[in-house]
């Protein structure tokens, strides 16, 4: 972890509380984060855009517990642990909540630019909104990304160079993919299709649920479009459709204010009760249930 003063680089019994003194200069003045903003900060620091505990930027970001808590924690309203030396990698738009008192750790924020600028095959992997499980990395791996933070946080803090942040970013970003879960995304010559597909999916996936619609914009048949996928994410069309469905309803169920039956009409359900059934089969819960629970995980975060 770094140490904002600066000097010799602090024993990990040090850690709870190397970011205390972080000049007040990092905060943020706007109502918003804009959609090209970058940086590093502690996880106790709040954003604008955080609400209730929740956060929900359109920037990549990158999660860094430093040391395990009770405390509740949310991607996409699903429960993950808070494990020291855990890192979570989310995508734009991913809602993140977590509460339960003080957190040590890190968030890393950057641009969709910024990000297309630096992944690779093996950390495009990290940031699949299909798996959001924790990567735990190795103390060799730890050694190198403690001094590497130091080093972006004196960066953001001083001269705050896109370019220069950019560069630590990547770096930061192989070596936790050194501890990830061994798989790569490599799309080689479909890229330009799966680019498209992705494009497509995000703007119709509420109106439109067939394969063959999506198969047909991109010149493939529904199944070596499932083929491709499933070697490039692991999931099927289908699957991903629904997770985009489910993710959408639990973001306007938890975190907006909308009535049910406008949610199941924007996410194009003719009737209520077909997206209540379609949202209890992939949860567990009812739509109402589910708010039920996420107003009281509001509640009590006490933010």
């Amino acid at each position: 972890m770094p140490n904002s003063e600066g000097g010799k680089y602090p024993e990990k019994s040090d850690r709870n509380s190397i970011f205390g003194g972080m000049k007040k200069g990092t905060d943020i003045v706007v109502d918003n984060l804009p959609d090209d903003f970058f940086g590093i900060f502690p996880l106790n620091h709040k954003l604008p855009g955080m609400d209730g505990g929740y956060f929900q930027p359109n920037l990549f970001q990158i999660v860094w517990f430093t040391e395990s808590t009770e405390a509740e924690h949310l991607i996409d309203f699903e429960q993950h642990p808070v494990t020291a030396d855990t890192f979570y990698c989310l995508g734009p738009g991913q809602v993140h909540f977590v509460s339960g008192g003080p957190l040590e750790g890190l968030r890393l924020l950057c641009p969709i630019e910024m990000f297309l600028d630096i992944v690779d095959d093996k950390s495009r992997w990290l940031f699949n909104q299909l798996n959001n499980d924790g990567i735990v990395v190795s103390n060799e791996v730890l050694q190198v990304l403690e001094p590497l933070s130091q080093i972006m946080v004196k960066e953001f803090q001083g001269a705050n160079d896109p370019e220069i942040f950019k560069a630590y970013l990547k770096a930061f970003l192989c070596h936790i993919a050194r501890s990830g879960p061994g798989y790569s995304i490599s799309y080689g010559k479909d890229a330009a299709r799966l680019h498209m597909l992705f494009s497509i999916v995000n703007k119709f996936y509420r109106s439109e649920k067939k394969v063959s619609f999506y198969a047909n914009r991109v010149g493939l048949s529904p199944k070596r479009l499932n083929e491709i996928l499933s070697q490039t994410t692991g999931s099927t069309l289908t699957a991903i459709l629904h997770y985009n469905l489910i993710t959408h309803a639990k973001r306007e169920i938890g975190y907006g204010d909308k009535n049910f039956k406008q949610i199941a009409f924007e996410l194009g359900f003719s009737e209520q009760a077909y997206f209540s059934r379609f949202f209890k089969r992939h949860t567990g819960l009812s739509p109402e249930a589910f708010r039920r629970k996420m107003f009281k995980l509001s509640k009590h975060s006490g933010q």
